[in-house]
């Protein structure tokens, strides 16, 4: 490789309650390099105390990750923990208190898939999206990552420097902000775990808090703890979206059925399904109500609607906003074909990030550009 200049890797990640989902750019001498990365569910977090008695849970999925915080040196294992199929989500905990091992955890299996980069040759960009609710923290976490991936740190047994890194915090909906007409107010549902996001956009940018707004615990978490059956939340609320998904196709029932007598004894499963579909209702009513008395979002030029529970929400919304509703199908759709790994509802997720890669890595969507640039490389 004769230029160090010319090695750069962008990654472009979304992380999320449950797993971690982004992208990356490796472009450098010997070509150009793209793909989808899906970091596992259940990232368990261990301090180094802990560490000695669990490492023989270590698995081909599991990932140490050693970095400094202060003069500390600390470890992680990232990845699934056989033994934990469903690691407890702390309600309380921001997705911010998990951002930094997950994202180094990230970088080394971006690594993993571009063997060709050397990595005290690369410059290291990255982009992170975490909630509107948690934009103070932004530059904090920007702070760590830099001290960490230019201080060096451990992955999998192999110590890893970078020549240069830039690592930035985006709010969620900063890819979709770039979808809209300048010229006119937007806003962006996103439907995640703990609260329902409405990111007002402006002039191609997300806006922080007075326009945007959280409608907290109204995301998938709050069916699940209205149940108050499954002990581990994540879980339960990927059983109750698979039933909801299904609930309404009627050569579906059984299947969707099936989806949650899994995980709930055969005499109570009547009283849960009911009070499933009884917690959607008011969910689905809490966020009408709050939208219809909220001036900003009703009154929205255009909105869009994205995040992993998105697809059951996804009439509703075009009811409640007419023709302001703007369809995503046809990213959804391309996103779900160029990336094998990827179904619909990852899709849903994923390209709120994915429409940010595009845009730091000098593209923008159209199904013709984007598939130009593919037959280009």
């Amino acid at each position: 490789m004769q230029n160090s200049q010319s090695e750069i890797l962008h990654l472009n990640i979304d992380g999320g309650s449950s797993s971690t989902r982004g992208f990356f750019l490796a472009d450098f001498d010997g070509g150009t390099t793209e793909g989808f990365i899906h970091q596992p569910p259940n990232v368990g977090f261990l301090m180094q105390s802990n560490y000695e008695n669990d490492k023989a849970r270590g698995t081909s999925k599991t990932s140490r990750v050693t970095f400094r915080q202060g003069n500390e040196l600390v470890f992680r294992i990232v990845g699934e923990i056989p033994g934990h199929a469903g690691t407890k989500t702390d309600p309380n905990m921001s997705k911010a208190d998990l951002l930094v091992p997950k994202v180094l955890a990230f970088v080394g299996l971006a690594l993993d898939r571009v063997p060709e980069l050397s990595p005290d040759r690369v410059k290291l960009v990255i982009n992170f999206m975490l909630p509107i609710s948690e934009w103070t923290e932004y530059a904090d976490l920007e702070a760590d990552l830099l001290s960490c991936l230019l201080g060096g740190f451990g992955y999998n047994g192999r110590h890893i420097d970078f020549e240069a890194v830039d690592a930035k915090g985006c709010m969620e909906g900063a890819g979709m902000a770039m979808i809209p007409p300048p010229d006119i107010t937007a806003y962006i549902g996103v439907f995640g775990h703990k609260d329902a996001n409405f990111i007002a956009v402006e002039d191609g940018r997300p806006l922080a808090y007075p326009k945007s707004k959280t409608f907290e615990g109204l995301g998938m978490s709050s069916i699940v703890n209205r149940v108050m059956h499954f002990t581990d939340d994540v879980q339960g609320a990927k059983a109750v979206f698979r039933y909801l998904a299904l609930m309404d196709k009627p050569n579906q029932q059984g299947k969707a059925r099936k989806e949650i007598a899994v995980l709930i004894q055969p005499h109570r499963l009547e009283k849960k399904l009911t009070e499933i579909k009884e917690g959607f209702k008011a969910n689905w009513g809490e966020i009408e109500q709050r939208i219809n008395s909220d001036r900003g979002i009703k009154q929205a030029q255009a909105f869009y609607l994205v995040g992993g529970n998105a697809p059951l929400y996804k009439s509703r919304f075009k009811t409640l906003f007419g023709n302001a509703f703007k369809s995503i199908n046809g990213a959804i759709r391309y996103l779900s074909e160029e990336f094998g790994e990827i179904n619909t509802q990852w899709a849903y997720r994923a390209i709120d990030v994915w429409m940010l890669h595009l845009h730091v890595t000098g593209r923008t969507w159209t199904a013709e550009g984007v598939k130009e640039y593919a037959q280009a490389k």
